[in-house]
Formats: C-alpha cells, sequence, structure tokens
C-alpha cells in the first residue's frame, strides 16, 4: 500500500522539477536573475568572513619571528624602556629557553624608516625547529604557529656567518622584500643592507627580523635589550622560581602570559564587527534580489503551476519539487559566489592588513580558506532563502484552481503584507529610540564591569534595528505614490492617467529590488559623510595641534647636540620640547595596563592640547607645576577614567599617584597616551632628553628651512617634518582608516544596481503584452519608452528621497555612537549634500542604464509576435 502511495508521488515530483527545467530553457533570464542574487549575497559575506578569520588566525599565531610561541614574554616593570643583557644571560644559566628581543626604529640614507626586529637568529630558529618537530606529534594538541609548522629557516641556503658576525642582513618576508626593492636599495651609514626573502609561510608579514649583533649596532645600544621570549613550556609559578634562583627581582619584571591572541583580538574586534556588519548588510541586499528573482519566477508560472494541479500532481509534490529546485539555485549561486568571495578577499586583504598595522600595530599572515566557510555560507544562504521562499511557494500551490480567485488572493495579500511591514517597521523603530535614549546608562554599566568589548556590539545592533526597519516602510510608501498624482488637473487624462493608475500595479513587484537599493543607497551616503566627518575633525584637530612650523626626531645620541646648535639660531623664534616614556597604570581594576607618558613645555600643553573635558582648579593647579596628568580619549573611555580620578603610575622605576585634570582629543590614535607638564618630569627625574623638538620661525618658507636644517645639522631629511607635510602624511593615513569600510559600502551598492537591473530587466519582460496592446491602440513607441521610464525613474527618485533622512539617521548613529564606543574618537558630523546629490543622481543614472536594454529590447520587438505570446 505504502509503494503504491510513493510511485505517484515520486512520478508527480520528478515531472514537475522536468517542466520546471523546460520552463528555465525557454526563460533563462529568471533563473539567472535568482543565481545572481545568491551569487552576490554570498560574494561579500565570503570575502569578508576570509578577510576576519585570517586575521583572528594571525593573531592567535602571533610570534616571535621565526620561533615557536613562547609561553611568557618579560618586560620591563615600572614603565622602563629596556631590560638589561644580565637578566638574559643569568636565566639562560637556568637551562631555560629564551629568545632576548630588541626592536626599534632605523632610517636609511634615503629618508625611508624601517621597524626591525633583533633576535638570536640561533635561538629563535632552533626553537622553530624543536616546534615543527613537536609538532609532527599526533598526540601534541598545542596549535602551533604557521613558521612552526614550515620547520626552520636554516634549512635555506642562508649565509649564517655574516648574520652571526653583525654584517647588516635583513630577513623579511617574500612579498614584503618586492615592495621594498620597487623602492630601490636600502643602505645604512653609507653601507648596502643585505636583503633576504623568506617564504610567506613563516609568518614574518612586514616584520624584517635582524640577528641581536647588528640590530645593537644599528640601534646604537650595547647592552639592552627590549624583552626576552621564554619558549619552554613552564607554568607562572616555574618561572618565578627560575627568577629568584637567578638572583633577579621579580617586581624589575612585568611578566605577560601568552594569551593565544586574546588582547589583540579584542583590541581589534570593533574593526572585524563593522566589516562583517558590511558583509551581512551585502548578503541582505543579495537575498533581496534573489527572492525577488523567485517571486517574479513563480508569478510567471502561475498558469504552469494550475496546469501541473489539473494533471493530477498534488500540492506536497509541487512544493516539494519548488523546494528542491530552490535549493539546487542555492548549490550553485554559493559555490559561485564562495569562489569569488575567496578572490575578492584576496584583492582586499592587503587593504586591511595596511589599516590593522597602522592603528592597531597587527601583521596579518598568509591565509588559507577552510571547507567550513562554504558550509556556513551555504547553511545560511539556505536557511534565508527556505525562510523567506516557502510561505510564498505554499501560498502559490494552495490557491484556488480558478485564476480569477488566485489574482483576488494575491493582491488581497500584498495589501496584508504591507500593513504587516509597517507594523513590524514601527516596532523596530520604536525600540531603537529606546535604545538609544538608554544607551548612557547602559554604556556606563559595561564600563564599570569591564565589558567594553560588548559596545560595539550594542551599537551596531542599534544600526541593525533602523536598517532593517526602514527598508519596510518602502512598499507602503511606493503603494501610495500613485495618489499624489491623482488629484485633478496634475495630468490629462489618457495616457497619464494610464501611466499613473499601472503604478499600483507596478509598485508590489518592484518593491524589493527598491529596498535593496535603499539599504545600499543609505549605507552608502552614511559612509561618505563618516569618511567627510572625519577627515574634516582630523584637520581641525591637527590645526590646533601643530603649532609650530618644524618638527624634528633627530634621536637621543644627537639630541643635546641638536639644540645646543639651534640654541640662538635668529631664525628660530621659538623652541618646544616633547618628552616620552613607557608607563604602567594600576590599581582601579587597571592593573597592568601600559601606556605612553608624555611630557611638553608649559607653552605647548595650553596651545595644543585640545580638550574635551577639564575641570578649571585642576587644570590650573597643572600650570602651576602640581601633579596632574591629562589622559587622551581612547584611555579614558577603555579604562573608565573621569574627571578628578586619582592614578596610581609607575614610571622610571618610581610610583606617584596623579590627578586627571583633563582629558584631550587623540583622533586617530587607538594607543593609550597621557600628559604631563615638563616642569613635573624633570622633577620626578625622568630621561631630561627630549623626544622631539617643535620650532616655529616667523614668516618663513617652513620647506626650504627644513631643507637648510637638514644640511647644516647633518640629519635625514625624513627626520625633518614641516607642519603641511605632517598633515598631509596624518590625513593619507588615518583617512584609511575607512577605506576598506567604504569599499564595501560602494560594492553593497553595485550589488544593488545590479539587482535593480535584474528586476527591470524582469518586469519590462512581464510588461510586453500590456504595452503591446497599448501600440496596437495607436500609442507611438516613443511615448510608450517614455512611459515606461516615467514609471521606473519615479519609484527610484521616491527611494532615494526617503534614503536622504535615513542615511542621516546612520550616520549620526555611526558617528557618535559606533565610532565613539569602539574606536574613543568623538567626531563632529559633517553632513555634506554634494555627496549626497552625487549618489542619488548616481541611483537614477544606474536606473537609466538598467532600463536602457529592456526599453531596447521591446522597442526592436515586433508587435506581432508580442501579441501571439499573449494568446499563447
Amino acid at each position: 500500500m505504502g509503494t503504491t502511495q510513493t510511485a505517484p508521488t515520486q512520478h508527480g515530483l520528478w515531472l514537475s522539477l522536468k517542466v520546471f527545467v523546460g520552463h528555465y530553457r525557454r526563460a533563462p533570464l529568471q533563473a539567472g536573475a535568482i543565481l545572481l542574487g545568491i551569487i552576490l549575497s554570498v560574494v561579500l559575506l565570503t570575502a569578508v568572513k576570509s578577510i576576519n578569520e585570517n586575521a583572528r588566525a594571525s593573531y592567535r599565531e602571533a610570534t616571535a619571528p621565526l620561533s615557536g610561541r613562547a609561553a611568557f614574554t618579560l618586560l620591563p616593570a615600572g614603565g622602563a624602556a629596556f631590560l638589561s643583557d644580565d637578566i638574559y644571560f643569568r636565566l639562560s644559566r637556568q637551562g631555560l629557553k629564551l629568545l632576548p628581543r630588541l626592536n626599534g626604529v632605523i632610517t636609511d640614507d634615503s629618508g625611508r624608516r624601517f621597524y626591525i626586529d633583533g633576535i638570536d637568529i640561533i635561538a629563535a630558529t632552533s626553537a622553530a625547529g624543536s616546534a615543527a618537530t613537536s609538532s609532527s606529534d599526533p598526540q601534541s594538541p598545542a596549535p602551533q604557529s604557521a613558521s612552526a609548522k614550515s620547520g626552520s629557516p636554516l634549512s635555506a641556503n642562508l649565509d649564517l656567518a655574516s648574520l652571526l658576525s653583525g654584517e647588516p642582513v635583513l630577513l623579511l618576508s617574500q612579498s614584503h622584500l618586492e615592495k621594498i626593492q620597487a623602492a630601490g636599495d636600502v643602505t645604512l651609514s653609507g653601507k648596502e643592507i643585505t636583503l633576504i626573502g623568506l617564504d610567506d609561510s613563516y609568518g614574518l608579514g612586514s616584520a624584517m627580523v635582524a640577528d641581536l649583533s647588528f640590530a645593537k649596532a644599528a640601534l646604537k645600544t650595547s647592552d639592552t635589550l627590549s624583552s626576552i621570549e621564554v619558549l619552554d613550556n613552564i607554568g607562572l609559578d616555574a618561572l618565578k622560581q627560575h627568577l629568584q634562583q637567578a638572583g633577579i627581582a621579580i617586581s624589575s619584571l612585568e611578566i605577560v602570559a601568552e594569551d593565544n591572541g586574546a588582547a589583540l583580538s579584542e583590541l581589534t574586534g570593533s574593526f572585524h564587527l563593522s566589516l562583517k556588519a558590511m558583509g551581512l548588510l551585502s548578503f541582505v541586499v543579495g537575498l533581496f534580489i534573489a527572492y525577488n528573482g523567485v517571486r517574479y519566477s513563480l508569478m510567471k508560472r502561475t498558469r504552469l503551476l494550475l496546469q501541473l494541479r489539473q494533471l493530477g500532481v498534488g500540492q506536497r509534490e509541487l512544493l516539494g519539487a519548488l523546494t528542491l529546485e530552490l535549493m539546487l539555485m542555492v548549490s550553485l549561486g554559493a559555490l559561485a559566489g564562495f569562489v569569488l568571495g575567496l578572490w575578492l578577499g584576496q584583492v582586499l586583504m592587503p587593504l586591511v592588513a595596511m589599516t590593522l598595522e597602522q592603528i592597531y600595530g597587527a601583521r596579518l599572515l598568509p591565509g588559507h580558506w577552510q571547507p567550513a566557510w562554504f558550509i556556513e555560507a551555504f547553511g545560511l544562504t539556505a536557511a534565508a532563502s527556505l525562510f523567506a521562499c516557502i510561505p510564498l511557494m505554499a501560498r502559490l500551490v494552495a490557491t484556488p484552481l480558478a485564476s480569477s480567485r488566485h489574482q483576488a488572493a494575491s493582491q488581497g495579500f500584498d495589501t496584508r503584507m504591507q500593513r504587516l511591514q509597517l507594523t513590524v517597521a514601527a516596532a523596530l523603530l520604536l525600540l531603537a529610540l529606546l535604545i538609544t535614549l538608554v544607551e548612557p546608562q547602559v554604556s556606563q554599566y559595561l564600563r564599570e564591569q569591564q565589558l567594553p568589548r560588548l559596545l560595539p556590539i550594542y551599537s551596531l545592533g542599534l544600526i541593525a534595528l533602523v536598517t532593517l526597519a526602514t527598508p519596510l516602510l518602502l512598499p507602503s510608501l511606493l503603494a501610495r505614490l500613485p495618489a499624489l498624482f491623482s488629484r485633478p488637473g496634475l495630468y490629462r487624462p489618457g495616457l497619464s492617467h494610464y501611466l499613473v493608475a499601472e503604478l499600483k500595479v507596478l509598485a508590489p513587484p518592484m518593491s524589493l529590488a527598491m529596498m535593496a537599493m535603499l539599504l545600499a543607497l543609505s549605507a552608502n551616503i552614511a559612509m561618505t559623510t563618516l569618511v567627510g566627518s572625519f577627515e574634516g575633525t582630523l584637520k581641525a584637530w591637527l590645526n590646533q595641534r601643530l603649532h609650530a612650523d618644524i618638527y624634528l626626531r633627530p634621536g637621543d645620541s644627537r639630541m643635546q647636540e641638536v639644540m645646543a646648535k639651534l640654541d640662538g639660531d635668529s631664525r628660530i623664534s621659538a623652541s618646544y620640547r616633547q618628552y616620552s616614556s613607557p608607563a604602567v597604570l594600576t590599581g582601579q581594576g587597571n592593573s597592568d595596563t601600559r601606556f605612553r607618558l608624555l611630557a611638553r613645555d608649559s607653552l605647548s600643553v595650553r596651545e595644543t592640547s585640545t580638550l574635551k573635558l577639564f575641570d578649571d582648579t585642576l587644570w590650573q593647579a597643572m600650570e602651576q607645576g602640581g601633579r596632574q596628568i591629562l589622559v587622551n580619549e581612547p584611555m579614558a573611555l577603555r579604562l573608565n577614567i573621569q574627571l578628578g580620578d586619582t592614578l596610581d603610575v609607575a614610571v622610571g622605576g618610581q610610583r606617584l599617584n596623579l590627578v586627571v585634570a583633563g582629558i584631550f582629543y587623540d583622533h586617530g590614535n587607538q594607543q593609550f597616551e597621557t600628559l604631563i607638564e615638563e616642569a613635573l618630569w624633570l622633577e620626578l627625574g625622568l630621561s631630561p632628553i627630549p623626544m622631539s623638538l617643535a620650532l616655529s620661525c616667523n614668516a618663513c618658507d617652513a620647506e626650504q628651512l627644513a631643507n637648510d636644517l637638514a644640511g647644516e645639522l647633518e640629519l635625514s631629511r625624513s627626520l625633518i617634518f614641516s607642519q603641511q607635510n605632517i598633515k598631509k602624511i596624518a590625513i593619507t593615513m588615518f583617512g584609511r582608516t575607512f577605506e576598506i569600510t567604504a569599499s564595501l559600502g560602494t560594492l553593497t551598492l553595485l550589488v544593488a544596481s545590479i539587482g535593480l537591473f535584474s528586476a527591470l530587466s524582469m518586469l519590462s519582460a512581464s510588461r510586453e503584452n500590456p504595452l503591446a496592446r497599448l501600440h496596437a491602440l495607436g500609442v507611438s513607441r516613443r511615448e510608450l519608452l517614455l512611459m515606461s521610464a516615467v514609471q521606473m525613474l519615479l519609484m527610484v527618485l521616491a527611494t532615494a528621497l526617503l534614503a536622504v533622512p535615513v542615511a542621516w539617521i546612520l550616520a549620526w548613529l555611526l558617528i557618535h555612537k559606533v565610532i565613539l564606543l569602539s574606536f574613543g574618537w568623538s567626531l563632529t558630523m559633517d553632513w555634506q549634500w554634494l555627496p549626497v546629490l552625487t549618489a542619488i543622481g548616481a541611483a537614477l543614472l544606474s536606473a537609466s542604464l538598467a532600463l536602457a536594454w529592456p526599453l531596447w529590447r521591446q522597442s526592436r520587438r515586433p508587435l506581432i509576435r508580442s501579441l501571439q505570446q499573449e494568446a499563447n
């Protein structure tokens, strides 16, 4: 009995599938529209996924160059800059595997600055070889770094004698080597540096590795280290015991345990979250396009589905055939989109790597895709497609066999859906308003609970509510658009009346494509406003921050000599000094937070400190040499520091309490920095040698004076900057902060434009019969084309006008919520109408181009063919 029932079921299922295949052979445009939507939804989602996952893998595999992962890193305590070599020698005699490390910046003869890592090459490569051996053990559970997996570079043809004898040799990745060589050879003090490229799998990224002997000579230091890596897999108690046995005071060191990249992942979390948000936005836009294609295809097959029902195919079999068809489309589209997404991720990766390195100091390693990414993309696309399309399919399959009743039911369904969408949109907007009102209290609570990493998620969730709500308003707006032209006297009876009346019919099938365009257009305008606001704020901040004409950093070894030569120079009207030292903040739940302590002379502090908040009494006490401190905005927001708080600071081997007198803006900087007066700096007995000098001159040519000083002081021109040059470098560098996100926004707009083209093509194909009847009644082709163009452009214009207030809201949320909570930068919103009008013009232009081909095809199609198609 069961076999008897199964056979007709399978027959009906396969019959329906064969009929559907034949339908798509006659109408490939419909299948192409569905596949296009799925492909576009998966492309950016996969690209962002590959970027984020490869970045997180790089953070997890961050190691000392060429060595295995360090269990602990020993840093100087109390904010000291260096460790003594003696600590390394004492611990080595305890039998520990150690990696001494000295890093710093060198400037070659052509003025290029390079950050080098000086390490013990033999110790590093031996550790890498041991790690590679242990990683081959199937029972070894510990994850290994990329360099460990690749084995030791000693197997390569390296000149170890040159490396170990202090010859100028640098090791770097092959990709980085190619970039440097394109700009010319690297020479230091007239001697050419030999550059050796290693395979990218060693995980060097953009690092340049030297043997410790050459690094000490290049950095002009002999008995100091930046840090010591402990490579033995031992516990903290065992390490402390070794330190005690070696006679090393634990209080003189800061011991940092391996965190598997957790700290860097948390620091960059907001950046990756914004990328993921843009990827999901593109995914939603692509799904709108795919759903529109499925909806159009089902509408065109309404008669075909009724005929299959009349032939005895059951509702369940018909729904099963439609579901299998959708899953086949999803499989093909997801596979194509996944491949294109991996390629796009590789194209965008250099831009992401540059942004991460400039802002966070993070190095990205070569990435590899994982099959799980495709499974995730396919699963998400399939689930979303089934959720969106199954109700539509079920409704069509279950409709009465009488086509007139089906048409009435379809119109009633559209009306009910518009009401439901309007209700949901109102509820989401009300929820977004409520979340906005309670945001200050929630932000304060999360900071008090030491959960600042949740703030970007909170702010992006607010944007998600607005992004989901506003497209749901669009169908109701488009449905009411004809009512705006229904007043007497606005148009003459006849064709104009038909134009307005047909808008009511065209609005529902076009609403999905318009919703995708609304999302993409709003995001594009919002991102443009964000970038413009950042640039304007940064320029205003730099104008106040840079009060001198020339800035120079000759280095500690030559600073006093340079200051002596500049003293009494008639061309210099004033000089200003800035000091710098690493420091540690303890207490108040901020234990062992490292930051940079800066000091400037009184005039520079008053003129260049762009204060966000300050206390008049404390500010005056600070000017009089009191123990007050200024904290930059990112540090204050991340650590919940308020005016009047007392900070327990360790610097230069001493502990002191400093009261927060103000919080200053520090745009483009994610690092924690503080500022004190020069008098207090000298009182604390810190280094009297400034880190940099600022010079003012009266009505001088700053560029010419900088060139003259470079020759007179025998300094590289790269160590002397004019004010205009610094502004140009800063704006260019930090403008790239949002470049990747803006690029994704532009790509999303491109996706929506392609979707609009697809929707207009399908809609134009469905209107061939009504237009053919109008032409048979005497309406010229020119009038028909003009009427079609006006109808489409009216809907696009209405969508673009709705996008303007939506974009303003999104831009406000991005600037005052996402950027402030994620990066700690307060920006002034700069709304410019020119980019808005440009975006609207681009939308109208893309719509015009999308209309051109369908209208041209209609104009070339014989009238009799369209009428015959209707008869068939």
